[in-house]
């Protein structure tokens, strides 16, 4: 017992006794670093070896904890389909992709069969392109008729294919057919159309330029108002328009060359006017320009002169009429004093015809009016035919200024006024009119005072 007692007085008390032991102000204790453990320790001095182990670890600075990682979610178990599962989706995707490719193969096929007229209905179509259509309305036209189903392809083609630039397209009537694919219908719409629909139309002559834009309009060439426009605006390059003194779409009267002529349908008014003066340049040859040089006249003077003749007989007499006329313009006449006083003159006036003219017609002033002003009028007041003009340029050598159509249908030509006067008087009784009514200045149509 008294062992053990000896032993606890020596232990320390840990428990009772916590506060290190005070030393001395005079002797001050370092610890040591351990270098092997990593930690301080008192010096061995004899002090507490426990007490300055834990002074030490107190002040040292202590490893901060590593930072937990997250938690991670555990894992989910995949499924597993089943196989019948399996088979059905695979047997729908399988079932998507033949619809596609079937929708895809029919789409392209029914492209196709449009692109390249295949399978297709017969069917035969008059197509009426206006000028200054778009691609857009021709392709709307052509899918009216049932030629094409697919508009915006044709449209695209047309574009790929350059098929539609300027003056590819041309403006007219066509026959076109279904058996036509995409590029045989550009290519039939264009200026080389094999099958663009051809109207003959036969100008007669000494028609006026308004009846025979009228008659090409009756006939479905080109409206009688385009054709007016651009009589009165395009600019015609012929020498012979040079030297003409009328004005806007009058200085193209007279050489719009009455024939037979082949035009298209809906044809551009340029190119059936420039058609007419081309045959007009054509028929006036060579021969009939040494002519005008031998007359000392102009094309112009000529070519009116003609016009009067053709207007003024039927063509029985026209070398005739052309010799009074020259002989009414001569400087040496004194008959007439170089007035025509042509009543066909006056009638190129009037809105229509008139079978006598009055005193008020023969007042109108005009440069037309021969009846007013000497010498020939501005321009021609029709267009004649090849005989006048022949005539004009070979008229018979007469001392004739007057000339009457008789009852009989037959022309009588006189020198003398008085004696033109007498033989009209008759005529007149004879066929029961009042002179008195009929006197205007001494003339009347096919006669001349």
């Amino acid at each position: 017992m008294a062992d053990d007692e000896l032993r606890k007085d020596q232990e320390p008390e840990t428990e009772q006794n916590t506060e290190p032991e005070q030393r001395p102000e005079t002797e001050e204790e370092w610890p040591t670093f351990d270098w092997k453990d990593g930690i301080f320790s008192a010096q061995q001095d004899g002090g507490d070896d426990a007490d300055a182990t834990r002074v030490v670890r107190q002040d040292a600075p202590q490893p901060q904890p590593e930072p937990e990682p997250p938690a991670r979610e555990p894992k989910k178990k995949k499924k597993h389909m089943s196989v019948q599962a399996t088979i059905l989706t695979a047997l729908a995707y399988l079932l998507g992709v033949l619809l596609v490719s079937y929708a895809i193969a029919t789409v392209s096929w029914n492209f196709a069969n449009d692109l390249l007229a295949l399978n297709k209905e017969e069917l035969t179509a008059t197509i009426t392109i206006e000028e200054g259509e778009t691609v857009d309305e021709i392709a709307a036209n052509l899918k009216e008729a049932g030629l094409i189903e697919y508009p915006l392809l044709f449209k695209i083609f047309a574009a790929f294919t350059g098929k539609a630039e300027d003056g590819k397209i041309v403006s007219g009537t066509y026959e076109l057919t279904t058996d036509m694919d995409y590029s045989a219908l550009l290519t039939s719409i264009g200026p080389q159309s094999p099958v663009r629909s051809v109207v003959t139309v036969t100008i007669p002559e000494g028609y006026t330029m308004a009846e025979i834009f009228e008659l090409l309009e009756e006939n479905e060439v080109c409206s009688a108002e385009d054709l007016m426009e651009a009589a009165e605006t395009e600019d015609f390059d012929y020498d012979f328009l040079d030297g003409v003194s009328a004005t806007g779409a009058s200085r193209l009267e007279g050489y719009l060359f009455p024939d037979t002529y082949e035009f298209y349908m809906q044809a551009s008014a340029t190119s059936v006017i420039n058609k007419l003066l081309s045959n007009f340049e054509t028929r006036f040859d060579e021969d009939m320009q040494a002519r005008l040089e031998e007359m000392d006249m102009t094309m112009e003077e000529v070519m009116i002169v003609a016009s009067i003749i053709e207007k003024e007989t039927d063509g029985q007499d026209q070398k005739d009429i052309a010799s009074v006329i020259y002989n009414r313009l001569s400087e040496s006449n004194t008959e007439t004093n170089g007035y025509l006083q042509m009543d066909s003159t006056i009638q190129y006036l009037l809105d229509e015809r008139k079978e006598t003219l009055t005193a008020e017609d023969l007042a109108i002033d005009s440069p037309y009016n021969t009846y007013l002003y000497p010498g020939l009028p501005v321009g021609c007041i029709c267009c004649p035919g090849l005989d006048a003009i022949e005539a004009a340029l070979n008229p018979n050598e007469t001392d004739y200024y007057y000339f009457y159509l008789g009852n009989d249908g037959t022309t009588y030509f006189f020198s003398d006024y008085n004696a033109f006067l007498v033989f009209r008087q008759e005529q007149m009784a004879a066929a029961g009119t009042d002179s008195e009514e009929d006197d205007t200045a001494a003339g009347g149509e096919d006669d001349a005072a």
